[in-house]
């Protein structure tokens, strides 16, 4: 595991100065601040996040100060941080996960002579924090009056060895959770234990031991406004632009190079620096080429604050900084098919077929899944796929049971309901596949949801994790269900009675092992074009059958084309390398010709990414959460999308509202269409229910409570 050492200056009379731990979180509206991120991975290998804060009230003098000395800090690191212009009150969530439960704001400065609030002083402390925000938490410590409370916030009233905790009646309930945890790490972090919380609940008028006589009313205030966190929607990315900057005469000359998404990583030069805006998500993007001149790369803040002023975005927008080879995954995302320098290059390029390296088996033991709930999560299994199975194919709008005895077999024109119950912790949980075959008719797509709900409804009460799946894009878990059997599936036809494709005397299976040599066997073209170098294909013929073995096949693929054969009721086949065929086999292919031989790129992988989803403002509004999750971040009165790359999980909390439930599968499935990285529409979406979650969902949270939410 990876460890993050987080360090903090702040700029006083223009200089650096380290402040220390016991001041992290807070900071002073007329400063300006450092804060470097320091994290390394197992190998000692380390990466940078520099961050710039200006306080409100900061001059300009010292936010030019702090570029100053960032610059310096990132030139002494390589060029290697990632830098970042943060502004209080619209701080990235990245920069407000690293002060849990709550960046705290005072009045003042260094310039002015404020000190912070000693640690364990409490004989004489009085002061008011304003707590806002449901995810991004920010609490100001105001002055102490009445006219600074309203009935739509929380508000902590610290007396020293008391801590008063008060909720307006408009305040929402994860504000009120937020203002107890705000309160509590003030009791133990800066009290030593030496405080006691209490919440006050009633009317305002029970705030007069703090504020004095009651005024009559309070305002309203802003429930929910939104304004000051890191919101957005799914479609925000679609008003960005990619600019090409260039500052040799003096003043920076931008010249457009695309206005829609995806980007071309090919419109990057290395002998430029490139910005990319998003007005919707107030974030603009700076590049750096490695190959750009060292003034543009050193003036880089420069450049966005000037492309800042004039695109006339708002002030606070937030400015990412990044050189080449150091770019952040939300800068790549913006562009298709994005390589690193370093990745293999794939198809397209003509490789030599004896370069194509034997695939070897992953070895698993999923016994050890309940104990490392962890590797749960990286293979996306929620147990070793020992339970019961049920599978039912649709029928025009009303399903059927297929045979047992076919279990494991599917046809290309058909749609199928697959129940899987097991019992992991001895409790019954239930998974719901629904599998489209790639030649399905357009009815029985649309019949396909409705019945799966009605199946879940009927069988597992409402409470399944459902999870869409469409051919070829098989979790691993679902081809565990068949025993060590390959799953087969025939080209076109259906498996109702009468509904199949009379099978011709030449057919050609393409066998494909996936996680732990779990082989997919799926009927194609008998003909030459359909084979590849890297997997193997059972050819069954009149006369004979073979077995070819391309360079890159693995035992586990060799193994399936045998027992392909033996399901099918054919001979075993007789076994043909690559480069070795016999004139008879191509002669049933209809003669030789060109297929496939590149090496097939690797899995690529993406770190996972959590995002709420709530209707609070009335329109669904999408919220990232960043840092290392915990189960609490799971928030149970609204909706929550976990994206793991290959699969998309949609949480449905008990208490979100329908609106929640409704929109955000649609959002799913949009956040999937929109992506621009080639994003591939048809990863499969899992819907599960809280308190319902499979293992594979849980290995993401650390230290999973299962009786949180009993």
């Amino acid at each position: 595991m990876g460890r993050s050492t987080l360090t903090i200056w702040r700029i006083e009379k223009f200089e650096m100065v380290e402040i220390p731990r016991t001041q992290y979180g807070y900071f002073f509206s007329g400063d300006s601040y450092i804060v470097m991120n320091k994290k390394e991975d197992s190998k000692g290998n380390a990466t940078y996040d520099l961050h710039m804060w200006i306080g409100k009230d900061s001059s300009q003098d010292e936010y030019g100060a702090c570029a100053i000395h960032a610059t310096k800090l990132d030139d002494s690191l390589g060029g290697l941080p990632v830098q970042h212009r943060e502004t209080q009150g619209y701080e990235s969530a990245m920069f407000c996960g690293y002060f849990k439960p709550a960046i705290k704001y005072q009045e003042g400065g260094a310039a002015t002579g404020f000190t912070h609030v000693v640690s364990n002083d409490i004989g004489d402390i009085k002061r008011l924090m304003w707590v806002r925000g449901r995810r991004q938490v920010r609490a100001d410590i105001v002055e102490m009056k009445w006219s600074n409370i309203n009935q739509s916030d929380t508000f902590i009233f610290d007396m020293g060895k008391d801590i008063f905790i008060w909720s307006g009646p408009l305040a929402n309930r994860f504000e009120k959770m937020q203002a107890v945890i705000v309160a509590k790490s003030i009791r133990d972090d800066e009290r030593a234990g030496r405080a006691k919380c209490t919440e006050i609940h009633g009317d305002a008028k029970k705030l007069e031991q703090f504020l004095g006589r009651y005024p009559g009313h309070i305002t309203k205030g802003e429930p929910e406004t939104n304004q000051r966190t890191s919101q957005s929607s799914v479609k925000s990315g679609r008003n960005c632009k990619l600019y090409q900057v260039s500052d040799d005469s003096g003043k920076v000359v931008t010249t457009l190079m695309s206005d829609s998404l995806p980007f071309k990583q090919s419109m990057l030069d290395s002998g430029n620096v490139f910005i990319t805006s998003n007005p919707d998500m107030g974030q603009i993007y700076v590049w750096k080429g490695k190959e750009a001149s060292s003034q543009e790369r050193r003036e880089a803040f420069k450049i966005a604050n000037s492309f800042i002023e004039q695109e006339g975005l708002p002030p606070h927008t937030r400015i990412t900084v990044m050189a080449q080879c150091a770019e952040t995954a939300i800068f790549r995302n913006m562009f298709g098919n994005w390589r690193d320098e370093d990745m293999q290059k794939g198809l397209g390029e003509t490789w030599s077929i004896n370069k194509i390296a034997k695939v070897a088996k992953v070895e698993f033991d999923a016994s050890t899944l309940h104990t490392k709930p962890d590797l749960a999560a990286k293979y996306q299994l929620p147990d070793n796929g020992s339970g019961d199975v049920k599978i039912w194919r649709v029928e025009g709008n009303s399903k059927a049971a297929v045979d047992r005895s076919t279990y494991g077999q599917f046809y290309g024109g058909d749609c199928y309901i697959i129940l899987y119950s097991y019992q992991p912790r001895g409790r019954q949980e239930y998974l719901i596949y629904y599998w489209i075959g790639s030649k399905a008719s357009p009815g029985e797509v649309t019949a396909l949801p409705i019945l799966t709900i009605a199946t879940d409804n009927d069988e597992c009460n409402g409470m399944a994790t459902q999870i869409r799946v469409t051919q070829g894009k098989e979790p691993p878990h679902l081809m565990m269900l068949f025993g060590d059997s390959p799953m087969v599936i025939y080209q076109g036809g259906t498996s109702r009675d009468g509904g199949q494709t009379e099978a011709g005397d030449t057919r050609l299976f393409h066998v494909r092992s996936g996680f732990n040599g779990r082989c997919r066997a799926v009927e194609v073209a008998p003909e030459a074009q359909s084979l590849n170098s890297n997997d193997a294909f059972l050819l069954i013929t009149p006369g004979s059958n073979y077995l070819w073995e391309g360079q890159g096949a693995s035992s586990a693929e060799r193994k399936g084309c045998f027992e392909v054969a033996k399901l099918l009721g054919a001979s075993s086949p007789t076994s043909h390398d690559e480069g070795s065929e016999s004139g008879n086999f191509w002669a049933a292919l209809g003669g030789k010709g060109d297929y496939a031989t590149d090496p097939r790129p690797e899995n690529e992988t993406k770190p996972p990414r959590l995002f709420e989803c709530s209707d609070a403002t009335g329109n669904i509004v999408v919220e990232e959460v960043v840092g290392d999750w915990t189960q609490e971040d799971l928030t149970v009165d609204n909706v929550m999308l976990l994206d793991a790359w290959t699969v998309l999980y949609v949480w449905i909390g008990k208490d979100s509202s329908d609106q929640e439930k409704v929109k955000a599968v649609e959002e799913a499935q949009e956040y999937l269409e929109s992506d621009p990285s080639d994003r591939d529409g048809s990863t499969p979406i899992y819907k599960i229910h809280q308190g319902k979650e499979p293992l594979s969902f849980k290995g993401f949270f650390q230290g999973w409570d299962h009786e949180l939410w009993a």
